[in-house]
């Protein structure tokens, strides 16, 4: 599906909730909107809707690798083992990624507790 097509989807989406607004059957949740999927036009809004459906995401790409791919728990466990005797960019480039990703992974993986943090003795 092309950037245009869901742009036409999101705009007949807009177009079937302004339609919505004096319908007894709406109701407002927070920043969500749910409509009734009974009445006419809350049938045609999960018919349209559902052409976002099964679209695979796609990954953007740079140099031929993904610019964000998941982490791995092979690559966790090597990032708890060696933390604290290797340098981010040594991390990095073992586990072939950005030392700024490496980085920012050690953060998370600290505050998840599952990395101490390493203190220099003066």
């Amino acid at each position: 599906m092309t950037r245009e097509e869901k742009r036409k989807i999101r705009l007949q989406i807009i177009r079937l909730l302004d339609r919505c607004d004096e319908c007894k059957h709406r109701t407002e949740l927070g920043a969500s909107i749910t409509v009734c999927k009974v009445c006419p036009i809350g049938k045609k809004m999960v018919e349209i809707s559902s052409k976002f459906e099964n679209i695979p995401k796609q990954l953007e790409y740079l140099d031929g690798k993904p610019l964000r791919t998941p982490w791995e728990e092979t690559e966790e466990q090597f990032i708890i083992e060696n933390h604290d005797k290797m340098s981010y960019k040594e991390i990095a480039a073992e586990l072939g990624r950005a030392p700024t990703s490496v980085q920012s992974k050690i953060k998370k993986m600290r505050r998840a507790g599952l990395v101490p943090r390493v203190t220099t003795k003066v």
